[in-house]
């Protein structure tokens, strides 16, 4: 596996694990909070979302520019772990192998 393939691997999984803690981090506020209190959140998310539905343009925009930004978050990371893989294996970072 080459530098840039590992790098890319640790930027999947810092995504990953972000994703995860902040789901985790969830469960642990209802957990804390009680069944009443996560009821009510969902009730107020159908009043606000599925009740009343937003153009499906709006929608479409949104997912876009969500998918745009973990995509810029994912080369970040990435251009971040390869250039410090890089510096550690003593590689230029033109080197592939």
């Amino acid at each position: 596996m080459n530098l840039k393939s590992i790098s890319e691997l640790i930027s999947v999984v810092t995504i990953g694990t972000l994703c995860g803690l902040g789901m985790h981090g969830t469960q642990v506020k209802y957990q804390r909070l009680g069944r009443e209190a996560w009821l009510s959140d969902k009730s107020r998310y159908f009043d606000k979302y599925i009740a009343n539905p937003a153009s499906v343009l709006r929608e479409i925009f949104i997912f876009v520019v969500l998918a745009l930004l973990i995509f810029v978050l994912y080369k970040v990371l990435a251009f971040v772990a390869a250039k410090i893989l890089f510096a550690f294996s003593g590689k230029s970072a033109t080197e592939q192998s």
